[in-house]
């Protein structure tokens, strides 16, 4: 929303100079606030971020939680089983990675419908307008065409971000909480944000860099595209012949502040209920207390 904000914030710097004192900064926040632009973009935003949140974000904590949450961890200590949660948590993200596509996909004929020609656009109202008309005019196909860097930026987000914040967790927010007095919000707080960052570093030359590839680099000779239009084909021209200072342009502003909010909140969201916490006894953690937890599950 913060972006949605920003964007017409600089609408109206086009027609009007910039706000001077607190007084100028609240009358202009209110008038940006009234704006057409802004009213249907949160609109359309509140839409999306409904159907990202029920289907994608709800799929990758349901499947991780199926395959890989509620191991047994010993007190004031490490798991020293952790490789097993490699498997499941691939799994999950498996998975998981393509129930986006056709919500991702259908915002981005929402927006792009608005830079055509009148004759040629399609006239969707809203995002749910074009969710529901596309796969009934265009084919249900349409959804999920070129859809290699959807799914592979799902994968490695969920992968890297569930596994390291459940790694990292078992290692500092474990012992560090348990055994010193070291409050465990702020361990939370700091082991949350560099997950999602490895997570959004790792993600984005599949995604970004692939797409900047087909879409914008220079053609061949004659027009001719040397990938035929296909980022799988991209990413892997990308893996084995770029340098990795080139994997990495645009990272910050084009990317990772526009998908850090949303796997910062599914990370702590996903925390509080209880996908990182022990909720059951490993049938190979040894002797009990003697307690209504020592029973084997």
């Amino acid at each position: 929303m913060s972006i949605l904000f920003t964007e017409n914030w600089r609408l109206l710097l086009r027609e009007y100079e910039w706000p001077k004192g607190l007084k100028q900064y609240g009358i202009f926040t209110r008038e940006t606030m009234k704006l057409d632009n802004f009213r249907l973009g949160v609109k359309n935003r509140l839409q999306y971020a409904l159907c990202i949140g029920t289907f994608d974000i709800g799929s990758r904590l349901a499947l991780f939680r199926q395959f890989n949450a509620g191991w047994y961890r010993p007190f004031g200590s490490f798991e020293t089983n952790f490789y097993r949660k490699v498997p499941p948590t691939i799994i999950a993200a498996a998975l998981s990675c393509w129930v986006s596509v056709p919500f991702e996909l259908a915002k981005d004929a929402y927006y792009a419908d608005k830079t055509f020609p009148k004759e040629l656009q399609k006239g969707y109202t809203s995002y749910f307008n074009a969710l529901r008309r596309i796969p009934f005019e265009e084919g249900p196909y349409y959804l999920f065409k070129n859809s290699f860097p959807i799914c592979a930026k799902n994968f490695l987000q969920t992968l890297t971000a569930f596994f390291c914040y459940d790694y990292l967790k078992d290692k500092f927010g474990g012992v560090t909480h348990r055994i010193s007095d070291f409050p465990l919000p702020l361990v939370k707080l700091m082991i949350g944000a560099l997950s999602t960052s490895l997570a959004l570093v790792f993600s984005f030359p599949f995604y970004h860099t692939t797409k900047e590839i087909v879409d914008y680099w220079p053609k061949l000779k004659g027009g001719k595209d040397p990938w035929g239009g296909n980022y799988r084909k991209a990413a892997t021209w990308l893996w084995y012949h770029s340098m990795g200072s080139n994997y990495f342009p645009g990272l910050f502003n084009n990317y990772f502040w526009r998908q850090f909010p949303m796997l910062f909140t599914t990370l702590y969201v996903g925390d509080r209920m209880g996908m990182w916490n022990y909720w059951r006894n490993d049938p190979y953690m040894g002797a009990g207390n003697n307690t209504w937890e020592d029973t084997f599950s």
